[in-house]
């Protein structure tokens, strides 16, 4: 079974390895791609420059926080055109760009502070594990 069955919004990547801590899971994601797209002239490049690891906050899953620990790689554009030398590949479908957080819990949160209000909203998220911690 695939891991975007489970979690749709894991499309592409790939689960390197599960760490089960004693207050969180932490999933460490690979992207599938071999190549990335240039979000300035929008051609792809296999040209790897480096990597980082990037840390966004999902769902909890059950009475546990989920933290996604996930590889990003940077790639060296190959239009000698582009204005843009060395980019990171981006998941869109996941996070915003320089995003802290998955789409999913975002809107979780957006949903409960609607329903609820701040104050009330935000223990209630606390109390259903979708707030986490940096």
């Amino acid at each position: 079974m695939r891991l975007a069955t489970l979690v749709p919004w894991l499309v592409g990547l790939r689960l390197h390895r599960l760490v089960v801590e004693q207050n969180q899971l932490i999933l460490v994601l690979h992207p599938i791609r071999r190549t990335a797209r240039c979000p300035v002239c929008q051609r792809r490049s296999a040209r790897i420059h480096s990597s980082y690891e990037r840390s966004i906050v999902d769902l909890p899953m059950g009475d546990r926080p989920i933290r996604l620990r996930l590889t990003v790689r940077r790639f060296r554009c190959v239009n000698r055109e582009c204005s843009r030398r060395i980019f990171a590949e981006r998941f869109p479908h996941l996070a915003p760009v320089y995003g802290r957080r998955t789409h999913a819990q975002r809107m979780a949160l957006v949903d409960f502070g609607l329903e609820l209000g701040g104050s009330a909203g935000a223990r209630l998220a606390a109390r259903r594990g979708v707030v986490g911690g940096r």
